[in-house]
């Protein structure tokens, strides 16, 4: 009973009641056949930690957790061979597993994903001077303090990101450098990032070359590749937000009018980075923000149900990063998302919604 009232009563939700039933039932479905399905075998989950040189920038140690194939394992029939390297940051705050299931997905395509924390959970993080970062749109100064604070933040993951790769380098010089390491490329990588973390990869893409192609999950960018600095192939992936209309830039009530210059300001450069070649944006019908991360799979989650099946939208986004980072890493022709024809209940591609000309009313820097 408490679902169906919930079902009734949520908020902001347009669609009729009938379809809500219909999209929770189908997740619901889902989920079940999700949880009695025994586990993939053939990947390997470890923790490890990534030692610096031993004085100066970068000594401290990076516990990174990592996600490969199996020694003896293959990968699907039809799936490339070549092996390729993946950095994933995470959300702001959050932890390096808060796309586990993701990781794991593509580890049993043969890829190796490598992910660390939100700088702001990393150990001695206060005496570094890091401090949590707050998104306050209150008032015109708070906004331009958010930027400023959200700039300096990211550009500091992505430094994190880079060394993290250096290290891996170093490791792989070694004599007694793990196996997953062996005949893996180091000097064409992908990153992709859930929220900030997407932003985190895409400034990480402008200060290293050896980041070749960069997926970026529903984040505001900010740093250098909020002002065109990005050159590496792009995919967007966003959910299913309003976009922000002429009259909502001056919103009378100040959180919600800088909310909204923020997300035009952004939406402006996404648009710009997913019209290159071979860059890609898409809209996921019904997805809420924690949809492109593991987070909405969980039962927390669950009011999320009635606008889309998590575990079908995981499948969809899984798919797509794998058809970008193959074509961009591998070498192999694009499919699945990146193909003009693809469709998927109802996903669109960002370069062809309808929405107000970022000349009209761009939003302030």
């Amino acid at each position: 009973m408490a679902i169906v009232a919930a079902l009734v009563t949520m908020g902001g939700e347009a669609r009729p009641l009938a379809t809500r039933i219909t999209t929770m039932a189908a997740s619901l479905v889902s989920q079940l056949r999700r949880a009695m399905t025994a586990p993939e075998t053939g990947t390997v989950h470890r923790t490890q930690v990534l030692l610096g040189a031993a004085q100066g920038r970068g000594a401290e140690p990076i516990t990174v957790d990592i996600w490969h194939l199996a020694i003896d394992a293959h990968a699907p029939d039809g799936a490339s061979r070549t092996p390729a390297l993946l950095l994933y940051t995470p959300g702001s705050g959050k932890a390096r597993t808060d796309n586990a299931a993701t990781a794991a997905a593509l580890a049993r395509l043969g890829y190796v994903v490598i992910a660390l924390d939100d700088i702001e959970r990393m150990p001695g993080s206060a005496a570094a001077g890091v401090t949590p970062l707050l998104f306050d749109f209150t008032s015109e100064a708070a906004y331009h303090t958010t930027l400023v604070h959200a700039d300096e933040k990211v550009h500091r993951q992505a430094l994190r990101l880079v060394e993290v790769l250096d290290r891996l380098m170093a490791l792989q010089r070694t004599p007694d450098r793990p196996a997953w390491l062996d005949d893996l490329p180091l000097d064409r990588v992908g990153a992709f990032g859930w929220s900030l973390g997407g932003s985190t990869s895409a400034e990480a893409s402008v200060l290293d070359p050896r980041i070749a192609a960069v997926a970026n999950l529903d984040g505001w960018l900010f740093g250098q590749a909020a002002i065109g600095a990005v050159r590496a192939p792009y995919l967007l992936l966003l959910s299913d937000f309003p976009f922000p209309s002429d009259a909502d830039l001056d919103d009378p009530v100040a959180a919600r009018r800088y909310e909204a210059r923020l997300t035009r300001r952004d939406l402006t450069e996404e648009q710009r980075l997913v019209q290159r070649p071979g860059s890609l944006g898409m809209r996921l019908a019904g997805a809420v923000h924690e949809n492109l991360s593991d987070l909405a799979l969980g039962i927390g989650f669950w009011r999320s149900w009635t606008r889309v099946d998590p575990v079908r939208t995981k499948a969809l986004i899984d798919a797509c990063l794998a058809a970008f980072f193959d074509h961009h890493l591998r070498g192999t022709p694009p499919a699945g998302c990146l193909l003009r024809d693809y469709r998927a209940g109802g996903d669109q591609r960002f370069n062809t919604i309808a929405w107000p000309d970022p000349g009209a009313a761009r939003a302030p820097m």
